[in-house]
């Protein structure tokens, strides 16, 4: 694993175990729902960045 990789993961993780200390503290679905909406997408372009393997591209 490289360090840009490191980094991003390491990036994501943090920022959900923020969310979680915030929804721990203020326990309200509304809140739990913005966390989410702003986790979801995250997390997504993560998984798209760093782990989905496209087809090489073709010169032609």
């Amino acid at each position: 694993m490289n360090r840009s990789r490191f980094f991003a993961i390491f990036a994501f993780v943090t920022l959900v175990a923020f969310c979680a200390v915030i929804l721990a503290f203020v326990p309200r679905f509304d809140l739990a729902a913005a966390l989410l909406i702003g986790i979801i997408p995250a997390g997504y372009d993560i998984w798209d960045q760093l782990f989905r393997r496209r087809p090489p591209k073709s010169s032609g």
